[in-house]
């Protein structure tokens, strides 16, 4: 009897270790998640051509062969990306659908009740921040303004008539607009597109007199001479174009930093979030992903689930004072 106690301990001790032997150090449960052959797909809430959109392709192409199933890329534009959001939050919370999002511009929408966004941050489970890219403004080179002065004068002359086009209705391009023209006592005429590629489009084709959009997209067209960027929207110059002064420089108290990264809805399991969270860290850490996304000006800047949701907190309670201000005009 006292054999076959000791055999049954045995035994159960080996099936204990069999199953810790399926649970890595991380507790994530080894290949509960994705199931073979599922695909994953993360959603673009912005046009096709953006920096949004080539950075989550740029991610999800990286992240096939960590997650060992395929990882499609779909847009979904529309209303300053909260159409393809909405999407994501009535998707069902197991990790297979994923969407890039944009602080603070996901903010404007569940604070501003005219919009009537049926989520709100309660309704997002951040996984990791991607990049960075602050806003920039910028007209062609044979544009008569030389300096982001002479862009402030104009519209105080011209009231609510200087266009600007941006990648959407309170898209961090749009934030930037409001801010400078709240700073500067003046207003502009705002053009909104779904996505920062057609906002580009706008101002090349001479059909805007100004562009507001990330560093990403106007470094390029600075480089070739075709934009004149007249000032940036962060705290210091960007190393994209270091020659470009800020706008608090020029007297004129604006930031606004696009902060990209990637949720899923509320209620995903932990061990699917951890799953997802490592993967992005580590196509993050390497020297190749780094500099593709340098090569498009972008900013290299992961934070984990829990300090992305940090952040997303800490612009909250700097954007909602503003939004309020903008809204008692």
């Amino acid at each position: 009897m006292q054999q076959f106690h000791v055999r049954l301990i045995m035994a159960v001790i080996a099936v204990v270790q069999c199953l810790l032997l399926g649970v890595g150090s991380t507790g994530v449960r080894a290949a509960s998640f994705p199931e073979a052959g599922r695909p994953i797909t993360v959603l673009v809430p912005y046009a096709p051509g953006g920096a949004t959109d080539v950075g989550a392709r740029l991610m999800a192409a990286a992240l096939e062969p960590l997650l060992k199933t395929s990882v499609q890329v779909v847009n979904r534009p529309g209303a300053g990306s909260e159409v393809g959001l909405t999407q994501l939050v009535r998707s069902r919370p197991n990790g297979y659908t994923m969407s890039y999002i944009v602080v603070p511009t996901v903010i404007t929408h569940y604070l501003d009740p005219a919009r009537a966004a049926i989520y709100t941050r309660a309704s997002f489970q951040p996984i990791a921040r991607h990049f960075l890219s602050p806003s920039t403004l910028a007209v062609r080179a044979d544009s008569a303004y030389h300096t982001l002065h002479d862009l402030v004068e104009a519209a105080r002359a011209r009231p609510g008539t200087i266009t600007v086009s941006d990648s959407g209705l309170m898209a961090v391009p749009n934030l930037c607009t409001l801010m400078l023209g709240h700073a500067a006592g003046v207003r502009f005429a705002p053009v909104h597109f779904e996505g920062g590629a057609p906002s580009i489009m706008a101002l090349l084709g001479g059909h805007v007199e100004v562009l507001a959009g990330g560093a990403v997209d106007t470094a390029p067209y600075k480089r070739t001479g075709e934009f004149r960027v007249l000032g940036i929207c962060d705290e210091q110059p960007d190393w994209s174009m270091p020659d470009v002064p800020t706008m608090r420089s020029q007297g004129y108290d604006v930031i606004a930093v696009s902060q990209t990264g990637v949720v899923v809805p509320a209620g995903t399991p932990a061990d699917t979030v951890e799953v997802l969270t490592s993967a992005i860290k580590a196509v993050i850490a390497t020297p190749d992903h780094q500099l593709k996304l340098r090569g498009l000006a972008l900013t290299p800047a992961y934070l984990d689930s829990v300090g992305f949701a940090q952040a997303w907190v800490e612009m909250e309670k700097r954007v909602e004072p503003i939004l309020a201000t903008l809204r008692s005009r």
